[in-house]
């Protein structure tokens, strides 16, 4: 099977397939470019790729799995992946048995993809929730191929996405409760220092002093906010003294109310005010974002504003609490425990740079701060969320910085030169720096694009180097031309959405549809391949992109159900 040329590029793929390329590349960038390579279905690209690599058990898995799926070449890729495999325990296992669970049970491997789940399952100190529910699919196959009918059933059931795409990530996403990175945990990170994550969008932070309890952060309802609560108290049972916020998002300060009683001390930055006030100025239109009848309007009045840097003992505990502008928001506050070698930085590295439906973020700030935390030299960071805090690890800072230094300054060289900020995203930029330190690639693609956008959005007027932005065209305009160009033929539309599927050029091909939707309103086919087009978005932006994985799952209305373990 050969893949037809795609129209667009895949940017993010082009940058770890490069990476994966460089010398003890990190495995989470292998991973990663897998996931984004299995979303694309170009399986002879990917094939032919990792069949280039040398043949590490992870490497050689990845070969397999991707050969596996092109004709006439089963046995050889069968041979990769148990060759894999034979190495020990890990990855491999999930990757052939997933092949293997999907061969017919006359090719005498079906115990063997058994085999190979049933591990996945049932180590979760080895594999993620998401390969867990994916492995759990694919079981479900292989115990229906072996006749074990209610094993098969029970697999399906537990794994809670039947006829959904091929989702391996942790995150799950209601109506009821919107969106979470994970199931909810209680996890102790440092010395009486414990982070609530999954209860919320966002996480909560507590730190037991010798006389009370200080939380940092304050969740996006009560309800959530309470929940968290209630799971530290199995740890102390001292009072709440403080609560101190590490920046006016909704996530950080909407459940607030919940912490508060009788001598409880709220600190914040001191631009907390004009960020909360410059938030509730605006819509915020992705519902999922929040719990049912959740509002991002929020109110928060400190006790304490912090404007310069100043250390607050609590309970024989050393709180050192430093503005600094962020890379999220101007009002952002760190919070470093000197005495347990742990600084909470909340959102600071967010890899939106602002969230990204606000005028908010800045380059600036985000390398300010990046100096700031390399001089305090925690031993632990604790984010705002659990994916921040497993990516943006205090050992991938300096290189961190640096690589975001050489991006700051392309992107300044660009737009000096008159560049679009697609002929910037179209670099691809990989700052050298990052070929000596690997586990920072991963962490600078998450961030890179969306720096690239805020910086020439903040920097250039709203005529851009181009003539729609000079003279827009409006959708229904541009649906106009296009019925002028197709006849306004509905099998015209669809056999292009088809096509442009057929090539994962995704966005273009959902952008086609959503126009051709306006002039023919009523086809069920269109829709159909939108909601296709929708489906595989989610599944390319599961792993690298949360709030696209958001918006494109609630624009098709995907419930992901929290896995039960």
């Amino acid at each position: 099977m050969t893949s037809k040329p795609r129209i667009a590029r895949f940017l993010t793929a082009e940058a770890l397939m490069a990476a994966a390329r460089w010398p003890n590349a990190s495995p989470r960038t292998v991973v990663s470019l897998i996931g984004q390579l299995a979303a694309t279905r170009r399986y002879d690209e990917a094939y032919a790729f990792f069949d280039e690599l040398p043949g590490h058990p992870l490497l050689l898995a990845a070969a397999g799995f991707f050969q596996a799926r092109l004709d006439g070449q089963l046995t050889d890729a069968i041979d990769k992946l148990d060759k894999a495999v034979a190495a020990g325990p890990g990855l491999p296992n999930y990757f052939r048995g997933t092949v293997l669970a999907q061969l017919p049970v006359e090719h005498g491997r079906t115990d063997d993809a058994i085999a190979d789940l049933e591990l996945v399952v049932a180590l979760p100190d080895r594999f993620p929730v998401g390969l867990r529910r994916a492995a759990l699919r694919a079981l479900a196959d292989a115990y229906r191929l072996a006749g074990r009918t209610e094993d098969s059933a029970a697999a399906l059931d537990k794994a809670g996405l039947p006829d959904q795409p091929a989702l391996t990530t942790d995150y799950w996403m209601t109506e009821q409760d919107g969106f979470r990175f994970t199931l909810p945990t209680l996890r102790q990170l440092a010395d009486k220092v414990f982070v609530a994550q999954g209860y919320d969008f966002a996480d909560i932070a507590f730190v037991v002093t010798e006389s009370s309890l200080v939380v940092i952060d304050a969740g996006s309802t009560e309800e959530n906010t309470r929940a968290a609560l209630r799971a530290v108290r199995a740890e102390t049972t001292l009072p709440i003294s403080h609560v101190i916020l590490t920046h006016g998002h909704f996530d950080h300060v909407g459940g607030l109310n919940a912490l508060l009683g009788p001598g409880v001390e709220v600190i914040a930055q001191s631009g907390l005010a004009e960020e909360v006030e410059h938030q509730n100025d605006l819509p915020l239109q992705w519902k999922r974002f929040m719990p049912a009848g959740a509002d991002h309007r929020v109110q928060a009045v400190p006790d304490r504003l912090v404007a310069e840097p100043q250390t607050l003992t609590i309970g024989g505990v050393d709180f050192r609490l430093i503005p600094v502008r962020g890379g999220e928001t101007d009002d952002a506050l760190l919070v470093h425990l000197p005495g347990r070698d742990v600084t909470f930085v909340g959102d600071v590295l967010m890899p939106y740079l602002g969230a990204p439906f606000f005028a908010e973020g800045s380059a600036e700030g985000l390398i300010d701060t990046l100096r700031i935390i390399e001089e305090l030299r925690p031993r632990v960071l604790v984010h705002g969320h659990p994916t921040l805090t497993a990516n943006f690890t205090v050992d991938v800072i300096p290189a961190l910085r640096a690589a975001f230094d050489d991006l700051y300054q392309v992107i300044r060289a660009d737009i000096r030169a008159g560049a679009t900020v697609l002929d910037i995203l179209d670099r691809n930029h990989l700052p050298e720096v990052l070929r000596a330190n690997p586990d920072a690639v991963l962490p600078y693609l998450l961030m890179r694009d969306n720096m690239i956008r805020r910086v020439q959005r903040q920097r250039t007027g709203y005529w851009q180097p181009d003539i729609d932005s000079i003279d827009p065209v409006t959708p229904t305009e541009w649906a106009g031309v296009l019925d002028l160009l197709t006849g306004g033929e509905e099998a015209t539309y669809t056999r292009v959405i088809q096509d442009l599927l057929d090539r994962d050029d995704l966005p273009p091909a959902l952008r086609l549809a959503d126009l051709a939707l306006r002039n023919n309103p009523a086809s069920g086919r269109i829709a159909e391949l939108r909601r296709e087009a929708l489906l595989r978005l989610v599944e390319r932006n599961q792993a690298l992109a949360p709030f696209k994985f958001i918006v494109y799952s609630e624009l098709a209305g995907l419930t992901v159900p929290a896995f039960q373990d």
